[in-house]
């Protein structure tokens, strides 16, 4: 995981910490028969109770899925996964 305060550019399929309690993760996303990376993005956020909620999702690659599982103890703690539009829901 990375801290963004020193960040000016994020890397792809990369965990950063945005905030107390707030990682963001920029991912690609690819239209016009996959030549354009428009680009996406997820979102997890810390609940009061230590569990976590995911906004949208990216494909994982074995990196961020690693990531992810350290932070959420293998998954165990995500209450919930919610896909704002139909974009983020490719990846579910």
């Amino acid at each position: 995981m990375s801290s963004s305060a020193n960040t000016k550019i994020q890397r792809k399929n990369e965990l950063y910490e945005v905030g107390p309690g707030f990682w963001n993760v920029r991912g690609r996303f690819r239209m016009f028969a996959q030549k354009v990376d428009v680009g996406t993005h997820m979102s997890i956020v810390r609940l009061s109770n230590g569990n976590f909620v995911i906004f949208d999702t990216v494909a994982l690659d074995d990196h961020l899925k690693e990531q992810i599982n350290r932070l959420t103890d293998n998954g165990n703690r995500i209450e919930g996964v919610i896909g704002t539009h139909s974009f983020h829901t490719r990846s579910f």
